[in-house]
């Protein structure tokens, strides 16, 4: 390219930027509209954000890329319009994107996202405190987080897919948070429909802190790998989310809920959850802080949960499970109708909790390790440290555990209430209960390889119904139920209970092992396989206590005890041994009394009921039935009474009595002698007898004397009976075996009695049965048995009380008819004071009935003297009072009275005064009132009122401070008050509001009427409205202000609050409130097209105006739309928009829409067009549609350069620039555009580029035509004015600062020069100041150095121009060639005349020294070489250098010549040239050479010394100022080339 074409070429772009900058500015200031379209692939390299008044509208198929960490924002409104075979793709131009993010303003705008696909993110979609709806979303490969949710958002996402996250980041990050599906938290609650979130590794689901929402259908799996944190499908912190069908697969946990903080509430709730092959952990729930076990809160709800597989051979590596599937920490939850099974670790754990934790109808099969270690390691439900506090322990119910590899349950330090249990076939112990305390009912264990049901070290059990079978088998301890060490002292109410539990079939029934304060009630035992079936051991307890059984039933076979009691205190009711084998072995501890009742008990083939170590056992009802074996003692003492042994015929003896026994055989069937086996042993046969003492008339006389006494074995007995008469004495000795003496003799009773100084003896009795004796004492007669039951003494009653006074109890041992005498020391005789019904004796009446008042006020003391017929008397005195009581006075006000006794009243208002309470206890009159301390109040004499309520004001109050005294009287007593303190107040008005509406959308006005509030003491009035939504409505004060407000509320449920107060300053912001409800439901859009008229016919070419005037949503601010809103239905009062409104206008002729502004210019291709305007607030779309008729057009000509009337310079192109130019109809079309100055400039040219050119000065008219492929022609004209421009002056040839060679020429030419109207009239060279040339070129020669050479150009109206170049000229050393000698020898001594030459070559010509030396017999003499044409030179200027003289030789052989040239301090390489010396014919040469020459040479040599020096000097001196010259020229310093020559060159000095 032409240095010209490359200037003019920039130049052009410089013009086109220029003139197309307005068009630019004005094409972005015109971006600002409501609805934006985008479909195809939009490119984001700096993201996108939806302005808060902008809808965005991304259409099906399309694709938006995105920049690295660049998102794309939504403050206003997204709709995302993706299809299931069309969705839209959010990708990335390069690196990850940040995807879509919803900040808080586009909330309640309506954004919805359908069918979207999310690739190659950070972030897939973030939300900010917005609701948007998203449906159909698929997120891939998101590396933080998916889905993320903050600030209290609401979205509403349905059909999700997460796949994949986290991977890419792995290890490579500080923060865990990664790898995450979808997050919410921050008060944030989604509702999320169906969603797939897999492959991830930190969390699939993340909810913290006091976020919720609804989840159904939430499928998670494989959520692995995570090494910052607990990477888990579902994570639950803080929150309370309802989950309903979802589930949990082959994660590294399935469900974690955690409680954190206290300021928050954790209770997710998950219905018909399911969490499969989790590798550590199915489900866990935990509070944070483990220390921290008080007050503990149900964090999770459980409600159809499926477990499984937790660390089995689905899970991702088998056998990394931890602690159990489903475990508590610290927590509670409440499970129900769950199912863990085949788990290989403990299936259900819980670990520190109370009553926050309930569980019920849980299933839990098939769960724990392989063999392990500990029984516990292995559980199916496993509690530890579940505390019972105040509000109660944990509760689990209807539970089914099976097949487990340790114990089915095991619980341990705490207490759990339970029912309906059923526990079978695990590999240890059914149920276990260490240090526990349950309250558990209808357990059943089945076919455990230990114990059914094991207490150990508990106490506090409360076990019922209770049923176990087939537990323990082939263990030789193992149980149906087992208890050690369970409760080692005696309690008042922690005793332990198994309550109507049953064994059968168990390796044995119950093993009770040191163990007291044991309750077992209504228990049975079956079918044991080895014995004891009933086992009690407690050799090993060191406190004493007992053990009781009540209904016992065992029926198992034995050959020696079917119960076995060791070291047992017990007492023991209703048990019943008997089957096929039996016998009992009972060893007492003996440090308390036993007891044995209403039991029977079968002997064994070779053991009844054999007692040993009993300090006393009290026995009573017993059946021994004991056909093949005796019942022993052995240092027992035993009472039976009431008892029977059977045994078989041939016996003989009863009891074997071994040592220190004594047995007391009472009231019971006969017996047979006893066998022994030492003398210390005493069978007492031992008989009760009932005394009765009775008169002549067989009736039992109280209170009578008895003594019985015995002839053998019993000291007389002395007695006092009892008010009945009678007693059942003893039991007495009636005969007594012992092994010395044998059986005794019967026994002889005597008994007496003695009433009022008469005895009688009965006969003898013989003391061989239960006896009966009637000891009859023949008595004169006796004064009656008096039994007065009311009133009592020292009884007090009010005045005219009714009194019952009751004696009906009373008897006579004679039969004596009885009188009654009732007598006052007051009233006297009360009998005949107080009326009587006529029949009666007396013996009870009612005093002061029916108003009688018979008995007056005062102390009385009542004497009661009852007699018989025959004057016999018994009498009694007892004291009451009758007083007239004051009234009983309760009060009570509203408003209440504080608790320093005061009560604050407004100065208007009433307090009511409550005495529903209050009461005359005589009934009588009662008088009540209220009285102000400055008032006196009289209250009306004749007419008694006490009301229920009193109501008062006390507006006339002098002052603000008084008391008030609540007064009662009956007229008798002094009155009884109750006083307090008033202070009254000046009242605040009571806001009254009235609110009307002439509709219920946003649009329509509403009056909030405070009108009807006044203030109590007439201040003014200062009034507010309020709406929580829309804030301060109104505020004013009245009468100034009206106390109103009228105008259009926001949609939304809205409460409005009327706040009233004075505007005294005591009220400074004192106010009173009334609050209303208001719902505004949202305004309808309204859309109209008010331009072009429907019908019009246009060209393609035409904008077409499209006009919504008229159109708009009331929920829109005019403030926010264009032009404030003119011509457009909005709320012009309202500060911001309610409403985001989607405006769209649309062809259907066109598959993009037209516009999204309210007003829109366009073009329409030809055809009928059905014209759409469509506005959208989010609650539905509204429309308006015209009809348009569009034919075809030329071309359009679109010319952005040149712009009209524009004036350029000749010396620039001119832009033509029409590629924006389009035919409307799609057609093919060229521009063609021509001057009136200069012709046609461009023809047929296409639209594809832009076009420069040059113009002539002048002005010009041009015209465009573009024609199109149909012929159809548009035409085109404006003006453009070319001024004329000066000439610009160019060197061509050399470059500035060109180096030249030395003695090289410089050409220079001015023929680039030019001027754009072609005037150029002179050239001009100048060097230093001096014009050198006029011509258009220059050739010149220069002395090295620096040199610039300028150059002027003028045109012919004397406009000039300059241009310079600076050139160094090279310098060069001289070189000599061709040294010639004119003579071949020389004769020594004698003067030849030599001629010697020699060639100079030095480009530069700057070398005008020559010189030589003549050397010969060791003298030197200098040689002088000119080229000046003189002294033999031949040519000036010629290069050859000539020396002559003559030569005068001496000594030697040789005359050697040596020639050198010098130019500055240069000096060139010598030439040497040598002559041989000859004899000479005369010696008159060497003689002067000898005394001559020589002097004369060395002479002039040092003169030539000398002088070279000055010259070097000066040539030094004049180089450096032309390096200087030089230098200023370049751009580089030469000397900085010369160093890096000089480095690269030469290798440092080793030693710098």
């Amino acid at each position: 390219m032409r240095p010209d074409s490359s200037r003019r070429v920039t130049a052009a772009t410089l013009v086109l930027m220029f003139l197309l900058s307005p068009m630019l500015a004005g094409t972005s200031a015109g971006l600002s509209r409501s609805t934006t379209v985008w479909s195809g692939t939009v490119s984001l390299p700096d993201g996108y954000l939806v302005e808060s008044n902008q809808v965005l509208v991304i259409q099906a198929g399309s694709t938006v890329l995105l920049g690295d960490g660049e998102r794309l924002g939504v403050d206003g409104r997204l709709t995302v319009e993706g299809t299931a075979g069309s969705p839209v793709t959010i990708g990335s131009i390069s690196g990850d994107h940040h995807g879509i993010q919803f900040n808080s303003s586009s909330n309640n705008l309506g954004s919805t996202l359908e069918n979207v696909t999310i690739v190659d993110s950070e972030y897939g979609i973030t939300i900010y405190s917005s609701n948007p709806a998203i449906n159909n979303l698929t997120v891939l490969n998101s590396d933080m987080v998916a889905i993320d949710i903050f600030s209290g958002a609401s979205p509403t996402i349905r059909d999700l897919v997460i796949d994949g996250g986290g991977q890419d980041v792995h290890g490579s990050l500080e923060t865990w948070r990664y790898g995450i599906g979808i997050s919410a938290g921050d008060y944030s609650s989604p509702i999320v429909e169906g969603a797939q979130i897999g492959n991830l590794v930190t969390r699939g689901v993340n909810l913290w802190f006091n976020s919720g929402g609804l989840w159904t259908d939430i499928s998670v799996y494989n959520v692995t790998g995570a090494t910052l944190a607990a990477s888990c499908a579902f994570w639950i912190e803080d929150s309370i989310p309802l989950f309903t069908d979802s589930n949990a697969t082959r994660s590294d946990n399935g469900i974690i809920v955690r409680h954190i903080s206290q300021d928050s509430t954790t209770r997710p709730t998950f219905h018909n959850t399911g969490v499969e092959d989790s590798q550590y952990r199915g489900v866990l729930v935990e509070r944070y802080d483990h220390t921290n076990y008080s007050d503990l809160q149900t964090n999770a709800v459980f409600e159809g949960l499926e477990v499984r597989g937790t660390g089995g051979p689905g899970a991702k590596t088998p056998g990394l499970g931890i602690g159990a599937a489903f475990d508590v920490n610290t927590s509670g939850v409440k499970v129900t109708n769950a199912l863990i099974e085949d788990n290989a670790i403990v299936g259900f754990r819980a670990f520190t909790t109370d009553s926050s934790t309930s569980l019920s109808g849980i299933t839990i099969r098939n769960n724990g390790p392989d063999s392990p270690t500990q029984p516990h390691q292995g559980a199916g439900l496993l509690f530890r440290s579940a505390s019972w506090s105040s509000k109660g322990p944990a509760e689990v119910s209807d539970l089914v555990v099976e097949n487990s590899t340790g114990s089915g349950v095991v619980m341990g330090k705490g207490g759990a209430i339970g029912s309906n249990w059923t526990i079978r076939d695990n590999a240890a112990n059914g149920v276990s209960f260490s240090e526990f305390h349950p309250r558990v009912d209808h357990i059943v264990s089945e076919g455990n390889a230990g114990h059914g049901v094991s207490v150990i070290d508990s106490g506090n059990v409360e076990l019922s119904f209770v049923h176990t079978s087939g537990n323990g088998i082939g263990s030789s301890e193992g149980a149906g139920i087992y208890f050690r060490d369970s409760n080692y002292v005696m309690s008042g109410g922690k005793n332990v209970t198994c309550h109507s539990c049953t064994s059968i079939g168990d390796q044995r029934g119950i093993v009770v092992i040191d163990s007291i304060d044991l309750q077992l009630i209504s228990t049975s035992v079956q079918g044991s396989l080895s014995e004891p079936a009933i086992g009690i051991d407690n050799s090993g307890s060191l406190f004493a206590g007992t053990v009781i059984i009540d209904d016992m039933s065992v029926n198992s076979q034995s050959s020696n005890f079917s119960v076995i009691l060791d070291n047992v205190d017990a007492e023991i009711r209703g048990l019943d041994v008997s089957g096929d084998g039996g016998g009992m072995f009972w060893r007492a501890k003996g440090a308390t009394t036993s007891y044995l009742s209403n039991s029977v008990i079968w002997d064994s083939d070779s053991h009844c009921l054999d007692l040993i170590s009993h300090t006393e056992l009290v026995a009573h009802g017993v059946s021994l039935m004991c056909d093949d074996s005796m019942p022993s003692l052995d240092q027992s003492m035993v009472n039976f009474t009431d008892s029977s042994l059977v045994q078989g015929a041939g016996a003989s003896n009863s009891f074997m009595l071994n040592s220190s026994s004594h047995l007391r055989w009472i009231s019971s069937d006969s017996i047979l002698t006893p066998q022994n086996s030492q003398d210390d042993n005493i069978l007492d046969v031992m008989w009760n007898i009932d005394v009765h003492t009775i008169n002549q008339n067989l009736l039992n006389i109280p209170f009578a004397s008895v003594n019985i006494s015995f002839d053998q074995f019993e000291d007389e007995v002395f007695a006092t009976q009892p008010y009945g008469g009678l007693y059942d004495y003893g039991p007495f000795v009636g005969k007594r075996w012992t092994p010395i003496q044998g059986w005794s003799q019967t026994n002889l009773a005597y008994v007496g009695c003695d009433y009022d100084g008469v005895h009688n003896d009965s006969a003898s009795i013989l003391v061989d049965d239960d006896k009966r004796v009637y000891c009859r004492i023949e008595l004169s007669n006796q004064p009656p048995f008096l039994q007065w039951a009311t009133p009592l003494d020292e009884e007090e009653f009010s005045s005219g009380s009714v009194i019952h006074f009751d004696a009906s109890e009373s008897w006579d041992l004679d039969f004596d008819d009885l009188t009654y005498n009732w007598t006052s020391s007051i009233d006297g005789d009360l009998i005949s004071a107080c009326p009587q019904p006529a029949s009666g004796n007396s013996s009870s009446f009612l005093a002061n009935q029916n108003g009688s008042d018979c008995l007056s006020d005062g102390n009385h003391l009542i004497t009661l003297e009852i007699c018989d017929s025959e004057g016999n008397c018994a009498n009694e005195t007892r004291g009451i009072e009758l007083v007239n009581l004051p009234p009983v006075l309760s009060v009570g006000t509203t408003p209440s009275i504080s608790s320093w006794g005061i009560l604050y009243l407004g100065k208007t208002a009433n307090v009511t005064i409550h005495l529903e309470g209050t009461y005359d206890p005589e009934g009588g009159n009662l008088w009540c009132w209220a009285e102000a301390s400055f008032e006196v109040v009289d209250p009306d004499p004749e007419n008694p009122n006490c009301p229920q309520q009193i109501v008062r004001s006390f507006t006339g109050a002098p002052e603000d401070d008084f008391t008030v005294s609540v007064i009662a009287f009956d007229g008798v007593n002094p009155s009884v008050s109750w006083t307090f303190s008033v202070e009254l107040y000046n009242e605040i008005p009571d806001p009254e509001m009235e609110i009307t509406r002439n509709g219920e959308t946003s649009a329509d006005w509403v009056r909030l009427d405070g009108s009807d509030t006044e203030d109590p003491e007439g201040d003014d009035v200062k009034f507010e409205f309020h709406s929580d939504i829309d804030g301060l409505l109104a505020a004013g004060s009245a009468p100034s202000d009206s106390v109103e407000w009228v105008g259009t509320l926001s949609k939304g449920s809205h409460t409005i609050t009327m706040k009233s107060s004075d505007t005294r300053a005591e009220h400074a912001s004192q106010w009173k409130t009334v609050s209303e409800t208001v719902i505004v439901s949202n305004s309808q859009p309204f859309a109209r097209i008010s331009g072009p008229l429907s019908g019009s016919h246009i060209d393609s070419s035409q904008l077409v105006q499209l006009d919504s005037t008229g159109s708009g949503d009331w929920d829109l601010s005019c403030s926010d739309l264009p032009e404030n809103g003119s011509g457009l239905l909005c709320d012009p009062g309202a500060g911001s928009s309610k409403d985001l409104v989607g405006v769209l206008w649309e062809s259907d002729q066109m598959e993009s829409p037209l516009g999204g502004s309210w007003k829109l210019s366009t073009r329409l291709p030809a055809g009928d067009h059905a014209i759409t305007l469509t506005l959208d607030d989010g609650s539905g779309p509204v429309s308006d549609q015209i009809e348009l008729s569009v034919s075809e057009s030329a071309p359009v000509l679109v010319l952005d350069s040149p712009i009209p009337d524009v004036q350029v310079y000749s010396n620039l192109p001119v832009l033509f620039d029409f590629r924006e130019s389009r035919d409307y109809d799609g057609d093919e079309f060229t521009v063609s555009v021509s001057s009136n100055v200069t012709g046609p400039i461009l023809q047929d040219k296409s639209t594809d580029y832009w076009y420069n050119d040059y113009l002539l000065a002048g002005t010009h008219t041009l015209t465009f035509e573009l024609t199109d492929e149909n012929g159809m022609i548009r035409t085109h004209n404006q003006t453009i004015t070319v001024l004329e421009t000066g000439p610009v002056a160019i060197i061509s040839g050399m470059d500035d600062g060109q180096y030249l060679p030395p003695g090289e020429i410089a050409r220079l030419s001015a023929s680039e020069s030019f001027d754009y109207d072609n005037d150029i009239v002179l050239f001009e060279w100048s060097i230093d100041g001096q014009v050198v040339s006029d011509r258009q070129t220059l050739n010149i020669s220069f002395q090295p150095g620096p040199v610039r050479i300028d150059l002027l150009v003028k045109d012919s109206r004397g406009a000039t121009s300059t241009s310079s170049v600076n050139l160094t000229i090279g310098s060069s050393a001289p070189q000599l060639y061709d040294l010639t000698v004119s003579v071949l020898r020389v004769e020594e001594g004698v003067p030849t005349e030599v001629v010697t030459t020699i060639r100079l070559d030095d480009p530069d010509g700057t070398t005008n020294t020559v010189r030589g030396e003549l050397t010969s017999g060791g003298v030197s003499e200098a040689m002088y070489f000119r080229d000046d044409g003189t002294n033999g030179d031949v040519a000036e200027g010629d290069g050859i250098w000539t020396s002559r003289f003559a030569w005068v030789v001496s000594g030697g052989s040789w005359a050697r010549v040596e020639v050198w040239a010098i130019d500055g301090d240069l000096v060139s390489p010598g030439q040497v040239h040598t002559v041989p010396i000859v004899e000479p014919e005369n010696e008159g040469l060497e003689e002067w050479v000898a005394y001559l020459a020589i002097p004369i040479l060395l002479t002039a040599m040092a003169g030539l010394s000398i002088a070279g020096l000055a010259y070097m000097r000066r040539v030094n001196s004049e180089m450096a100022k032309d390096m200087e010259v030089i230098e200023s020229w370049s751009s580089f310093d030469p000397r900085e080339m010369d160093e890096e020559f000089e480095s690269e060159s030469s290798p440092q000095d080793p030693m710098e």
